[in-house]
């Protein structure tokens, strides 16, 4: 007697296997599919029994569920043991001086804050634009011609007017123009110390004490800590 026909109701001239089933609704684990092949074997017809070829197709269907579920289980412990093992690497970071790729910048009101930008190309002419907290440009920086590659930034706390500007987070923008007044590609960097590790996104973020943050697989670049930290 063919499985379907093991509930009450269900027509017994229908056939469902072992796999149409698992394919219908929630996946069918090994022991319930263990159980509709035993109910299959002790409800099926003495005048028509299942042939020996098809109970040997079945347990091969058997063996291939259990055998799938074995290796998830394996899969997503040895992806929590990575995952594991990556975070406690993350938690080192803190306290160390690092550059990520980003645009957020630390004042403290003395010494001068730098970056790094990477190039694509040589450019004809470069600008570098610093923003305050709130997006407002306080000082426009002429870098003139630079060849491709990375360029530093130093930034002394200055605003156009030659005042000096509150301690606090910046950002800055860079624009580079070939000799066409075409744009070219230009990659931020900043540096900081890690001051905080967060997993409240599903993954290990830095936190900088510049206010910059950024997923560690944006990590350029790792130093020692700086002097006094």
């Amino acid at each position: 007697m063919p499985i379907s026909s093991i509930s009450s109701g269900a027509d017994p001239t229908a056939s469902v296997s072992p796999t149409t089933n698992a394919a219908k609704g929630a996946a069918l684990d090994k022991d319930a599919f263990l159980k509709l092949l035993v109910a299959q074997l002790s409800n099926q017809d003495p005048l028509n029994p299942v042939q020996g070829t098809e109970y040997v197709t079945q347990l091969a269907q058997f063996t291939a569920v259990e055998q799938s579920l074995a290796q998830s289980q394996k899969l997503d412990m040895l992806s929590a043991q990575l995952g594991g093992i990556a975070n406690n690497e993350a938690l080192a970071l803190v306290g160390k001086q690092v550059t990520i790729k980003g645009s957020k910048i630390a004042f403290d009101g003395v010494a001068p804050t730098s970056a790094n930008v990477s190039l694509g190309s040589n450019a004809q002419k470069v600008t570098v634009t610093i923003l305050d907290a709130n997006g407002k440009a306080v000082r426009t920086m002429d870098m003139g011609k630079r060849a491709a590659g990375t360029m530093p930034i130093s930034w002394n706390g200055v605003d156009d007017n030659g005042q000096k500007v509150p301690a606090g987070s910046y950002s800055y923008t860079v624009t580079a123009t070939a000799q066409d007044g075409s744009n070219i590609p230009v990659s931020q960097e900043v540096k900081g110390v890690v001051q905080k590790i967060s997993f409240e996104k599903g993954y290990a973020e830095m936190l900088l004490d510049s206010g910059a943050s950024a997923p560690v697989s944006d990590l350029v670049s790792v130093g020692a800590p700086p002097p006094g930290k």
